[in-house]
């Protein structure tokens, strides 16, 4: 599914192969906080805004990382940190797809 939002598309067809460790990267490439989940297990991560890094306040959670993503998880994934990049005006989808190795 394309979404009007995204301005290469074709990068976009290409998300089924991205890993956790892939979004670990990428936060860290954009400065964004990983926190581990307070739920119980350590498997799943928390990308959140650096400035609210805490995990008690669902205010700074920009997404959640599974262990094991798929490609509709990865789409929601990049959108949820392509909003927040440019609610914030931090980055642009350039950057995020940069930061994916995806782009040079």
């Amino acid at each position: 599914m394309a979404r009007e939002e995204i301005k290469r598309k074709d990068l976009w067809k290409g998300l089924n192969n991205v890993t956790q460790k892939d979004w670990i990267k990428v936060a860290e490439k954009l400065s964004l906080s990983i926190v581990k989940s307070n739920s119980g297990t350590s498997h799943y991560l928390n990308i959140r805004d650096p400035l609210n890094p805490d995990a008690d306040d669902i205010r700074g959670l920009i997404t959640t990382l599974t262990p094991n993503c798929f490609k509709q998880a990865n789409m929601n994934i990049f959108l949820r940190i392509l909003h927040f990049g440019l609610e914030k005006e931090v980055f642009t989808e350039d950057d995020v797809w940069r930061s994916l190795g995806k782009l040079k």
